[in-house]
């Protein structure tokens, strides 16, 4: 995602002058749209419905330039009432359906401006054993999906199913040397088939509401277990 922000401020820039978006705040409000957004991903992701909705009302309430071009500030509306849905969720379950209608709307944005360049990032450790680097290698995926919807684009979205689908670990070894959490066996199967049906899904929707089942689910296992996305100042 940082890498994503550099190219989208270049992106920006001149697509915002042939569409008369000329202030100089353009790219810096971009900066601070994907600083929420994805703050409110990683609310999510660790099961935190409170910081996910403290993030939502942040960014829906984000400035924006009056000077804007009346395309752009449509897509902005836009995001603002994907956002403004988050913020107002009554639970977690509520809270994960709307990440992927708002990853969208940034997308939808993004496509109109002129798409950045290519989003895959290097794929995260894999291969050792234990639960920390299968949990970095999700967190890796559940980005390249975001990325896929927010950027847009296909590679990065394939990147991440293809992980996302690899096998589960096994309640014993999510939960070492103490009796497996219920649940937690059932939701770690969940979002590995859900990878597998990301990789089959080509609609922007369908993958949007994917996005949110995946996010629900890993939200859930981490209020069971802990643990998710670093919550610390960004």
């Amino acid at each position: 995602m940082r890498i994503f922000t550099t190219l989208l401020v270049a992106a920006v820039l001149p697509a915002a002058c042939k569409s008369g978006m000329q202030s100089p705040s353009v790219p810096f409000r971009m900066k601070d749209h994907e600083k929420e957004s994805v703050a409110i991903r990683d609310a999510v992701a660790r099961g935190d419905l409170g910081g996910a909705k403290r993030e939502a009302a942040n960014l829906a309430l984000l400035p924006v330039d009056d000077s804007v071009a009346t395309a752009w500030r449509q897509k902005l509306d836009a995001m603002i009432v994907a956002a403004s849905r988050v913020a107002g969720a009554a639970d977690l379950k509520d809270a994960s359906a709307g990440l992927g209608p708002l990853a969208r709307t940034c997308g939808d944005c993004h496509a109109m401006l002129g798409r950045p360049g290519p989003a895959v990032s290097e794929p995260a450790a894999g291969q050792a054993s234990g639960v920390a680097p299968y949990m970095v290698r999700h967190e890796w995926a559940v980005s390249q999906m975001w990325d896929g919807l927010a950027i847009p684009s296909e590679d990065a979205w394939k990147a991440g199913a293809q992980a996302l689908s690899e096998a589960p670990l096994s309640p014993e070894t999510l939960t070492p040397g103490k009796t497996p959490v219920p649940g937690v066996e059932a939701l770690e199967q969940s979002v590995h088939d859900l990878g597998r049906q990301a990789q089959a899904t080509g609609k922007v929707a369908a993958r949007a509401r994917l996005f949110g089942d995946v996010m629900a689910t890993c939200g859930e296992c981490h209020q069971w277990l802990g643990g998710g996305p670093d919550g610390g100042p960004r």
